[in-house]
């Protein structure tokens, strides 16, 4: 438990600070950059593995915030260190249609300071990082009121 608290805290020194940037190859074949997504809209980056059961838990949730909010706010799947096809397929089965960025040296994870997986990371619309969520949304009410909160903050 203790162990948690000090890496959530680690992490959280991010709050407050730019996003860090990076570029990628997606699952869909295309390619993303941060950088020309910043100050457009919140972006909420979503870290994950298709071997992560956790992960599959919440899957749905993510497929739902892009139906819903998806013209408010920006969702990037960061898929780190996974076999591709089965990303592709974990994608596919839970019909994620938002980027999915392929991390497969884990240094995305590593600039966002993720150390587990599922772990959020929300970027407010002036680029700079604003919250930080390791694990798994266990309750679609909580997850819903994060997106609300990252829609809705203003530097």
């Amino acid at each position: 438990m203790l162990a948690a608290l000090l890496l959530a805290v680690w992490a959280a020194g991010l709050i407050g600070h730019p996003a860090p940037t990076f570029r990628g190859p997606t699952l869909s074949g295309g390619f993303f950059d941060l950088a020309a997504h910043l100050g457009k809209k919140p972006i909420a980056l979503h870290f994950w593995a298709s071997n992560c059961p956790p992960c599959r838990m919440e899957a749905p949730y993510w497929a739902q915030a892009h139906e819903v909010y998806g013209d408010r706010l920006l969702i990037v799947g960061v898929n780190v260190q996974d076999i591709p096809t089965m990303a592709r397929e974990f994608a596919t089965r839970y019909r994620w249609t938002f980027p999915n960025v392929q991390d497969s040296t884990a240094a995305v994870a590593a600039a966002y300071y993720v150390t587990g997986k599922p772990t959020t990371i929300f970027i407010g619309i002036d680029g700079t990082v604003i919250g930080y969520h390791p694990g798994p949304y266990r309750k679609a009410a909580v997850f819903e009121k994060d997106l609300l909160r990252l829609i809705s903050w203003r530097p």
